[in-house]
């Protein structure tokens, strides 16, 4: 867009230039017509002038607008990356409390397992130990009486 503009800047200043030296190489016909030439080119010049200040207006004022754009699409992925972060820092947090509270909870669970089985194994110690003392008072009675 700017390399048009130069270039019809270019053109119409080596067109302005070419029509002076035609002006001052060529003998002036009527006095009227030599100054209205300039008078034409000059406004001929601030109408162009005043196209490229418009057309360098709005590319500034689209490079502003997608500029803007960019910095709050740039600011809304901070934003995202931040929550992420910190989504990810409480999930990590939490992972590491539940995998505390699951190895708590699995000793306790082998603990009483364990403690279980010893109830198991001295009940049935009491159990054949008391049979065996019944076993052996009767034996002492019936030694006793019988003999």
């Amino acid at each position: 867009m700017r390399k048009i503009l130069c270039i019809l800047l270019l053109f119409s200043v080596v067109g302005f230039a070419a029509e002076t030296v035609a002006d001052n190489v060529a003998a002036p016909a009527d006095s009227a017509a030599t100054m209205s030439a300039p008078q034409e080119t000059c406004g001929e010049f601030k109408s162009e002038i005043a196209h490229r200040d418009s057309l360098m207006a709005v590319a500034d004022s689209s490079c502003s607008v997608e500029k803007d754009s960019l910095r709050a699409a740039l600011n809304s992925e901070q934003a995202k990356t931040k929550n992420w972060e910190q989504s990810y820092e409480t999930m990590k947090k939490s992972n590491e409390t539940c995998a505390r509270a699951l190895s708590v909870s699995i000793e306790a669970n082998e603990k009483s397992k364990e403690k279980e089985k010893q109830s198991k194994s001295q009940a049935a110690m009491m159990t054949s130990s008391s049979f065996m003392g019944g076993l052996a008072v009767g034996m002492l009675l019936f030694w006793l009486i019988f003999d």
